[in-house]
C-alpha cells in the first residue's frame, strides 16, 4: 500500500523537508568548532552562512524536483511506493528468464516459415477385426494424413506384427525383407494414403495381441526426426470346432479304459496343422489308439483336417498309485506352419473325468526290485516276481496271470533270452511279432501251473517268480537292434461272482543302455625291495556310442608316479602329484573304437602297516548318446598284498 505524504506549511512534502534536513546537516559538519577568542565575530558570520546555505539547499531541491520547462510539480499527488527486498527482485528475474526460454524454444519447435506444424493434425490409424479366431482370413487397413500446411519429408511407416500372425499379401510392397516398413518418402500438405495388410492369426484363445504401428518423419524446417504410434489389440477366441470325450464314468482300477474323443468343425473354415494333445498323467499309460499316435511324440495325434474325425485311445491307471478319481485333459493344439518347431498353441481344451472302482485283486509286479522304470544294460537279468492278494471278501475264481514282454527285435529274434529263462512254476510262453523291430513275449500262470489259482480265498497270496536274461555282445550282434526299449505289463483275469473282470498294471519301461564295460588290472614287478605296479583300465563298448566319458581314483601311500610310462589312447589324463588323484577324460567313444586301455605305473616306495587299500575304487561315468540315459559303473579298487 503506499500513502500520499503530508504538506507542510510553505506547501513542501515531508520527504522535501527531510532531504533539505540532511543537506544542511551535511554543512554543519564540516564547521570547525570556534574558539574564545573569535566565538562573538563567529556567531554572527555563523547566522549569514546559515542562511546562505538555506537558500543554497534550496536552489538544490528546485533543480531536483522542478520539471523540463522550469515549473515545480503537484507535490500533492506524489504516492510513496514501499521498498522490495532483494531476493524478491531475484525470483522475479529468474522466472522471467524461464518464461522467456520456454516462449523461445516453443517459438523453435512449433514455428515454420511455411506455417503451424502440430503433432494432433497428423492422423495415423490401423482398423480390422479385433476378435480373431485361429485361421481366419484378415484383413487390416492402414491409415495416414498430413492434415495441415506444413510439408512432412522422409516419412516411414512400419508395422510390428502380433506374435502367431502370418503375412499373405500386402496392397503395396514393403521395402524391406522383413516386409514390415513402408518408405513413404514426402507427405505434402493434406496428402494421405492406405496400406491394407492381409494376414491370418494364430495363438493360444484367451490371450491377448496388438498390431503397433509406427510413422517417423520430419517436418519442413525442422532439424529433429518425430515419431507418431498407434496400437489395435486383438482378442484371440476359439476356433468354431467342437470337441468331446465320450467313456465309462467308472472302471475298476487296473482294468483297462477306452475312450472316443470326437472332433466337429464348420464347413467353412479351413485350419491347418491340428493336433490333439492328451496332456502327460503319471498314473496312466497308454497302451493302443487308432488311428496310430505321432511317430516322435506319443500323446500327440496328427489331425488331417476333415469335417469329422474320431480318435479312439485305450489305456490303464495304475492300480498302486491312482487316486480314487481321475482326470484326463485333451488340448486342441495348432501351428502357424508345418514346421512345428515350437510347442503349439492351446485352441481350447476337453477334460474326462472318472472314478476308479474299488478292486477284489491286488496284483503287483517287481522287476529287479523296483516297480517303475529302471535302466538295463546287455548281459543283464531281469529277476521278477509277480503277486496277487485276495483283498475283497468273496473269493476269486479261475485266474490267470500274464507277463507281457515287448522288446527289440531283429529277424523276428528278441534281444530277450528266452531260451535261457529261469521259471520255477513252469509258466506257459508264447511269442508274437509285433513290428519288424519289436516281438512280445508272453508269461502265463493258470491252475495248470498253480493250483491255487483255481480259487484265492480272501486275504489269500500267490507268489510266481522268473528270471529273463537279455543278451549281450558274445550272444547277438547288437547292432542289430535299432530299438532300446523293453516294457513289462502284468495282467490278470478272474472271475467274481459269475463276472469275468481283467485287471492290468501300467507298463514298466526299461531303457536298454549301451553294453559298457570296465576291467581294472594290475601287474606286480619288484624292483629290489619296492613294488611296481603296471596298472590298466580297459573300456570295452559295442553297442551305443559313449560321450562325456570320465574316469577317476585316489592312489593311497608313499608312492613314485611314472611320467614317462603313461600311455593315453585318447583323450586327457590329469594326475594331481599333491592330491594323488588320477582323472582320466574322453570326449567321445565310437562304435568304430570297441576298446580303450589307459596304462600307467608307479611305484610304492614304503608300506605303512596300517595301509590296506593301494587305489580307491575306479568310478566310470558317460552318457548313452543313443538314449541319452548316464551309465554309471564302479569299478574294483587296488588291495595291498
Amino acid at each position: 500500500m503506499t500513502k500520499k505524504d503530508k504538506k507542510t506549511g510553505n506547501g513542501i512534502s515531508e520527504d522535501h523537508q527531510f532531504i533539505k534536513k540532511e543537506l544542511f546537516d551535511e554543512i554543519e559538519d564540516v564547521n570547525v568548532k570556534p574558539t574564545a577568542a573569535t566565538q562573538g565575530k563567529k556567531i554572527k558570520l555563523k547566522k549569514k552562512t546559515k542562511k546562505r546555505q538555506k537558500e543554497g539547499i534550496d536552489e538544490k531541491l528546485m533543480e531536483i524536483y522542478e520539471n523540463a520547462d522550469g515549473t515545480m510539480p503537484d507535490m500533492t499527488h506524489f504516492e510513496k511506493q514501499k521498498n522490495g527486498s532483494l531476493a524478491r527482485s531475484l525470483i522475479v528475474l529468474f522466472f522471467a528468464c524461464v518464461f522467456l526460454a520456454a516462449v523461445t524454444w516453443m517459438g523453435f519447435f512449433m514455428r515454420a516459415a511455411g506455417g503451424d506444424f502440430s503433432e494432433e493434425d497428423l492422423v495415423l490409424s490401423i482398423s480390422g477385426e479385433e476378435k480373431v479366431a485361429p485361421g481366419q482370413e484378415l484383413r487390416y487397413r492402414v491409415r495416414y494424413r498430413n492434415s495441415q500446411s506444413v510439408n512432412l519429408t522422409d516419412v516411414l511407416l512400419q508395422v510390428r506384427y502380433p506374435e502367431g500372425f502370418v503375412l499373405t499379401d500386402t496392397s503395396r510392397a514393403p521395402t524391406n525383407e522383413n516386409k514390415d516398413e513402408w518408405t513413404i518418402g514426402n507427405l505434402g500438405e493434406k496428402d494421405s494414403g492406405y496400406i491394407d495388410i492381409y494376414g491370418k492369426m494364430y495363438g493360444g484363445t484367451g490371450g491377448s495381441q496388438s498390431f503397433r504401428v509406427f510413422l517417423n518423419y520430419r517436418a519442413e524446417n525442422f532439424s529433429s526426426e518425430f515419431q507418431k504410434v498407434t496400437v489395435l489389440n486383438l482378442g484371440l477366441v476359439a476356433p468354431p470346432i467342437k470337441l468331446t470325450v465320450e467313456g465309462k464314468e467308472g472302471v475298476v482300477s487296473g482294468a483297462e479304459v477306452e475312450l472316443n474323443i470326437f472332433l466337429e468343425k464348420e464347413k467353412d473354415i479351413n485350419i491347418a496343422n491340428l493336433a490333439l494333445e492328451l496332456v502327460e498323467n503319471p498314473h496312466f499309460s497308454l497302451r493302443d489308439s487308432n488311428p496310430e499316435p505321432d511317430q516322435f511324440i506319443e500323446n500327440r495325434w496328427n489331425l488331417m483336417g476333415s469335417d469329422g474325425e474320431k480318435i479312439t485311445v485305450k489305456g490303464v491307471f495304475d492300480t498302486a498309485t491312482a487316486a480314487e478319481e481321475e482326470l484326463l485333459k485333451f488340448n486342441l493344439v495348432g501351428w502357424k506352419d508345418e514346421n512345428r518347431d515350437k510347442a503349439g498353441y492351446v485352441y481350447f481344451s476337453q477334460d474326462y473325468s472318472v472314478k476308479l472302482l474299488q478292486t477284489d485283486l491286488i496284483a503287483n509286479l517287481v522287476i529287479n526290485g523296483a516297480s517303475s522304470n529302471i535302466n538295463v544294460s546287455p548281459g543283464e537279468v531281469l529277476n521278477g516276481t509277480v503277486v496277487l492278494r485276495n483283498a475283497g471278501a468273496a473269493p476269486l475264481k479261475n485266474a490267470v496271470a500274464r507277463v507281457i514282454f515287448d522288446a527289440p527285435s531283429h529277424e523276428k529274434i528278441s534281444i530277450l533270452g528266452w531260451a535261457e529263462i529261469e521259471n520255477p512254476q513252469d509258466a506257459d510262453i508264447v511269442g508274437e511279432q509285433l513290428s519288424a523291430g519289436t516281438r512280445r513275449g508272453i508269461l502265463s500262470w493258470s491252475r495248470n501251473q498253480i493250483l491255487d489259482l483255481r480259487q484265492i480265498d480272501p486275504e489269500e497270496e500267490i507268489v510266481a517268480d522268473f528270471s529273463l536274461p537279455i543278451k549281450d555282445s558274445e550272444d547277438t550282434d547288437l547292432l542289430n537292434f535299432t530299438d532300446f526299449k523293453i516294457s513289462a505289463t502284468l495282467e490278470v483275469r478272474y472271475d467274481i461272482a459269475g463276472e469275468e473282470k481283467i485287471i492290468s498294471s501300467a507298463p514298466m519301461v526299461f531303457t536298454l543302455n549301451s553294453d559298457t564295460a570296465l576291467e581294472i588290472k594290475d601287474l606286480v614287478e619288484y624292483v629290489g625291495d619296492k613294488e611296481k605296479h603296471n596298472l590298466t583300465w580297459l573300456i570295452s563298448n559295442t553297442f551305443h556310442e559313449l560321450s562325456n566319458i570320465r574316469l577317476e581314483a585316489n592312489i593311497y601311500g608313499d608312492i613314485e608316479w611314472h611320467e614317462d610310462e603313461l600311455s593315453v589312447p585318447a583323450g586327457e589324463l590329469n594326475f594331481d602329484e599333491q592330491n594323488k588323484k588320477l582323472v582320466w577324460t574322453v570326449e567321445k567313444m565310437p562304435l568304430e573304437l570297441d576298446i580303450m586301455a589307459l596304462q600307467f605305473a608307479f611305484t610304492l616306495k614304503s608300506k605303512n602297516p596300517t595301509q590296506t587299500n593301494l587305489t580307491s575304487k575306479v568310478i566310470f561315468n558317460a552318457t548313452d548318446t543313443v538314449t541319452g540315459e548316464p551309465i554309471l559303473i564302479p569299478g574294483r579298487e587296488i588291495l595291498l598284498n
